[in-house]
C-alpha cells in the first residue's frame, strides 16, 4: 500500500489524507468484524475455556515469540495474496482506498510476516465474546491500515519507488524485536490471569481444536477440488470407491465441526476418532503399495507427506479426541423430536413426502446433467 495510497496518486495531500482515513477505516472495520466472528464462533464451540484457553494463548504467544529469533522459522497461516489491482480502475479513488484497507484487515488473506495476529485471533476466540473479540483484533487492522502513512513524503512516482526500495532494504531486526517483546507481554498477561480463571475447560478446548482442524481439512478439499481429485486418484482406489470417497471424505470431515457447533461435543470427538482411525489405516495401506511418501489432500498443502509425519499428526489429533470424549461438556442446541401429537401426524406425513419428492427430483436432475 505504500506505493498505492500516496499523495501523488491521489493528486495532493488533502485528497491523500481523506483516502488514508478511508483506508484505515476499512482495515479497522474488517478486522473488528473478523474479531467479532471469532468471538461468536468461540462461544458456539464452548468458550470461554477457563484456564485451558489462557494456557493456549500463552503457549502460542511463546511459540511465535521464539519465531522472531534469528534462524527460527514458525509457520504463519496466510494466503500470500495481493489485493486486486483492478479495483483501482473499476472503483472511485475513495472506494478503492476503503476496499484496499478492508482487504488488509483480515491479515490471513494477504501476507503476514509474524504470528501476532494468530495469537490475537486465538485470544478473541477463547473469550467467547463477539464485542471483546472485535476490540482485540480491531487494533491490528488499524495499525496495518495506518502503515500507509509512510507514503506522506511521496510527491512523484520516483519518490514512491524509492520508498518501496527503502522499505524492502530496511533491517528486519527492529520489527522482529518489537513483535517478540509484544508477544512476550501477551504471554505474561495470559499467564498471570490463569490462577483467577475458572478451572478446567480442556475437554471443550480440545473439541474446538478438532473442529477447526477438520473444518480446515474439509474446506481445503472443497476449494481446491481438482487438486483433491488428483490426490485421491494417486491412492489407487477402485473406481466406484474413489468416486464415493471424493464427496464423502470432505462431508464426513465437515460433520466434526457441525456436531461441535450444535453442542454435541462428545459425539464430535467420537466421530473424529473414528475418522482418524480410518485415515490412519488408509495411510498404512498406501504406504505399503506406493512408498514412504503418501499423497495427502489433508489441509491443502503439500502433495506428498511422509507416512511417519501423517501418523504422528493423526496420533496428536486422536489424543485431542480422547480428551474431548473424556472431558467435553455437551450443550446441545438441538434435541431429538418426540412422538407427534394427534394434530401433527398429517403435517409430518406431508413434510416427509415433500422431502422425498425433492430428493428424487434433485437426483433426477443430477443424473440428467451428468448425461449431457
Amino acid at each position: 500500500m505504500a506505493e498505492t495510497i500516496t499523495p501523488v496518486v491521489y493528486g495532493g495531500r488533502g485528497r491523500w489524507a481523506r483516502a488514508l482515513a478511508l483506508h484505515v477505516s476499512g482495515a479497522t472495520l474488517t478486522a473488528a468484524l473478523f474479531g467479532a466472528v471469532l468471538g461468536a464462533l468461540g462461544a458456539a464451540l464452548g468458550a470461554p475455556f477457563g484456564r485451558a484457553g489462557l494456557a493456549l494463548v500463552s503457549a502460542v504467544a511463546v511459540l511465535y515469540a521464539l519465531g522472531t529469533l534469528p534462524r527460527v522459522d514458525v509457520t504463519v497461516p496466510q494466503l500470500r495474496r495481493q489485493v486486486p489491482d483492478w479495483w483501482r480502475t473499476f472503483f472511485s479513488p475513495g472506494v478503492t482506498a476503503f476496499l484496499y484497507g478492508a482487504g488488509l484487515g483480515i491479515g490471513f488473506l494477504t501476507f503476514m510476516a509474524t504470528g501476532g495476529l494468530v495469537v490475537v485471533s486465538i485470544a478473541a476466540a477463547v473469550t467467547g465474546e463477539p464485542l471483546l473479540g472485535a476490540a482485540l483484533v480491531a487494533p491490528f487492522g488499524f495499525a496495518r491500515g495506518l502503515s500507509a502513512v509512510t507514503s506522506f513524503p511521496v510527491r512523484t512516482e520516483d519518490d514512491g519507488q524509492r520508498l518501496v526500495a527503502r522499505l524492502v532494504e530496511r533491517s528486519e531486526f527492529p520489527r522482529r524485536a518489537a513483535n517478540g517483546v509484544a508477544l512476550l507481554v501477551v504471554m505474561l498477561l495470559a499467564a498471570v490471569a490463569v490462577p483467577a480463571a475458572e478451572a478446567g475447560g480442556w475437554g471443550d478446548l480440545a473439541v474446538a481444536a478438532l473442529a477447526v482442524a477438520f473444518a480446515w481439512a474439509s474446506v481445503s478439499k472443497l476449494v481446491t477440488w481438482r487438486r483433491w481429485s488428483r490426490t485421491l486418484a494417486a491412492h489407487r482406489l477402485p473406481t466406484g470407491l474413489e468416486d464415493l470417497a471424493r464427496w464423502s471424505v470432505p462431508v464426513a470431515e465437515l460433520l466434526v465441526p457441525t456436531l461441535a457447533l450444535v453442542g454435541v461435543r462428545t459425539a464430535a470427538s467420537v466421530w473424529a476418532l473414528v475418522l482418524l482411525m480410518g485415515f490412519s489405516v488408509e495411510v498404512v495401506r498406501v504406504r505399503r503399495r506406493i512408498g514412504p511418501g503418501v499423497p495427502c489432500g489433508c489441509f491443502g498443502g503439500r502433495d506428498s507427506v511422509d507416512v511417519g509425519a501423517l501418523l504422528a499428526r493423526n496420533l496428536g489429533l486422536g489424543a485431542l479426541a480422547i480428551v474431548g470424549v473424556v472431558g467435553a461438556s455437551d450443550d446441545a442446541v438441538l434435541a431429538w423430536p418426540g412422538a407427534p401429537g394427534p394434530g401433527e401426524v398429517l403435517p409430518m406425513v406431508l413434510a416427509s413426502v415433500g422431502i422425498v419428492a425433492s430428493a428424487a427430483l434433485g437426483w433426477s436432475a443430477w443424473a440428467w446433467l451428468r448425461s449431457r
